[in-house]
């Protein structure tokens, strides 16, 4: 593991911060400038022989202890901050001076054990970032002609705001290099026996067919040969696939007692090839492309948040699943132009825990498996899918990755065309339906003809899709999710998918669609093609104002969300990791609302 550089500040280069840690320093300072963490003092920009490009208009001075740090900076859209790679540094005694991560750390009022575990987080981000620098090739050459799986493997940027984007708490380099998406190495999955007893599945059809299906027969059959040599049959168990990284470690990862009772039998690896996307968790079939995307629970931290599978969100995915997409086929705005695409959770088997056991907590959300649909095969002639985190990508010759498209169709025209593709029917879900997704940009899939957007496309919703009961567009239509797990029959208000607020549905929103997402895509337009930040939301607002003027959905269900306030809360996502917060944990602060009518 790569340990950061605490020793004093000397003047030779080896010691110097390289472009990696630079990163994560430069994002670092963004969000503790953005959450408010520190006070900071800003005016214009002075120096204009350091290389920075305009738009960044403002040297930022901000103390953090007893250190002073300087920067060229500015303030985009909802209040985000944005660095000038390489322009921040720490002055001391009027001079201006490189410095590591660890020395901004060390002066934080955190608590020891705290700042060590954030200095580990940040040095393995650094480390992987370098490893990919160093090793991989996608950011040699540009990567607008790849297809789509590939080009989700050479995604290597990772989030573009949050300082541990590398982070990977319990991979080690290795681990890294085999399993990470980055590498794009391609592996089998492991399965095993699990007693039935100890199991929830949602399968759409027949078991012994769904896994004919899904596995091709060879595979199944070999499965099935290996668990009669082995003692067992699948009267009396059920299969679940497992990530081999996982599966490496099972006995310490607390089955120990369940594998030596006989009620969990490890098989072995069998079937496809598959290799990992940006999200980790969920891998796509490298062998059959069209087939389904896995999801499987890795016993890691990704971006502070633990990656294991929730129980009660697995076998409610199909469910859930099941209920959108029929709003959606049922919907005469959404059907009409073809505005939206969801990628169905369709099957699900999830590991049944006691709770109030210990060993059970210990092993709770470690084993279990969702299939969602592949965006492959399910294209138009013509049409051509990308993740949507292309759109921000800075690729090899200096240009942005969408740069061809803007050229041929202009700024403006192409902004509108975005702005009409992906935000009204995420928007529509929400106003007219009452639903809100947690739609950030590794969620979202952008199909278009030749650069041209045709259509947004979900993924990923069955842990964060959100909504009040008494605002949804056809209540009579909510799932009885008690009927698959009987915990839905209890859970409290916002721990589930039944929120108690519409606020709640409106920070979603605004998190996902807007401050953590197109912020960045009206950034990358303002600083590289001339189109200025005002003038992509004043489209949004334009848009979102002719929608309301369609009469589609009720003006007043569009103005119960509060949209345009002054003021909006947004999601603390430094302030969560400097206290660990779990998955339910929310940390806030205050911005200001590019969309709000009233002069900030």
């Amino acid at each position: 593991m790569h340990t950061l550089c605490t020793e004093p500040r000397q003047e030779i280069a080896d010691l110097a911060p390289d472009a990696a840690e630079q990163r994560v320093i430069r994002q670092f300072a963004e969000a503790l400038l953005f959450e408010k963490l520190v006070k900071y003092e800003t005016g214009p920009r002075v120096d204009t022989d350091s290389g920075a490009e305009a738009v960044y208009d403002r040297q930022v001075d901000f103390r953090v202890g007893e250190l002073h740090f300087q920067c060229l900076a500015t303030f985009s859209s909802y209040d985000r901050v944005r660095i000038a790679q390489g322009s921040l540094v720490r002055i001391t005694e009027g001079a201006a001076m490189l410095f590591h991560m660890a020395e901004l750390l060390q002066a934080m009022e955190v608590p020891a054990a705290g700042k060590r575990r954030l200095l580990d987080e940040l040095a393995q981000t650094i480390e992987l970032h370098r490893w990919n620098r160093t090793h991989l090739d996608h950011h040699r050459s540009p990567r607008r002609g790849l297809g789509f799986q590939a080009l989700e493997s050479a995604i290597v940027e990772g989030h573009q705001y949050h300082p541990s984007f590398k982070t990977r708490t319990g991979f080690s380099v290795a681990d890294h290099q085999a399993y990470g998406s980055e590498a794009g190495e391609t592996f089998q999955l492991h399965f095993v026996a699990m007693s039935r007893e100890l199991l929830r599945s949602a399968l759409p059809e027949d078991e012994a067919v769904f896994w004919n299906r899904e596995l091709g027969e060879g595979a199944y059959g070999w499965l099935t040969g290996r668990l009669e040599e082995l003692g067992g049959d699948w009267e009396r168990f059920a299969l679940v696939p497992v990530h081999p990284w996982q599966a490496k470690d099972l006995r310490e990862r607390g089955f120990g007692e369940v594998i030596d009772s006989g009620a969990l039998i490890p098989l072995g690896a069998a079937g496809d090839f598959y290799h990992a996307t940006q999200s980790m968790r969920t891998v796509v079939n490298a062998t059959h492309p069209e087939k389904a995307n896995i999801k499987l629970p890795l016993d890691i931290v990704c971006t502070s948040s633990r990656r294991n599978l929730e129980p009660h969100f697995v076998c409610t995915a199909p469910l859930l699943s099941g209920w959108l997409a029929s709003l959606v086929a049922e919907d005469p705005f959404l059907q009409g132009g073809n505005r939206l695409q969801l990628l169905k959770e369709y099957a699900a088997v999830s590991h049944e825990t006691d709770e109030e056991v210990e060993e059970d907590e210990d092993t709770s959300g470690l084993l279990g498996v969702i299939f969602r649909e592949s965006i492959v095969g399910r294209l138009n002639e013509g049409e051509t899918a990308i993740p949507f985190t292309a759109l921000t990508l800075i690729e090899s010759d200096g240009r942005p990755f969408i740069a061809g498209w803007i050229e041929e169709h202009g700024a403006e025209r192409w902004a509108d065309r975005l702005i009409e593709t992906v935000v009204i029917p995420i928007w529509h879900m929400l106003v007219h339906h009452g639903i809100a997704f947690e739609a950030h940009a590794q969620n979202l899939i952008l199909v278009h003809e030749n650069g041209w957007p045709k259509r947004v496309v979900l993924r990923d919703f069955h842990e964060d899709t959100e909504f009040v009961p008494e605002f949804l567009g056809r209540p009579e239509t909510e799932p009885d999710f008690a009927s698959v797990d009987p915990i839905f029959r209890t859970i409290p208000l916002d721990d589930g998918y039944r929120m108690e607020l519409i606020e709640s549905l409106r920070q979603l929103y605004v998190d996902t669609v807007y401050v953590f997402n197109l912020a960045d895509v009206s950034f990358l337009m303002a600083r590289f093609h001339g189109f200025s930040e005002s003038g992509f939301w004043n489209l949004v607002r334009k848009k979102l104002d002719a929608y309301a003027a369609s009469g589609v959905t009720d003006a007043a269900r569009i103005a119960a969300l509060g949209a345009e306030t002054p003021d909006i809360i947004v999601e603390s996502l430094l302030t969560k990791t400097i206290h660990r917060g779990g998955t339910l944990d929310y940390y806030e602060h205050e911005v200001r609302n590019t969309l709000s009518r009233e002069v900030p």
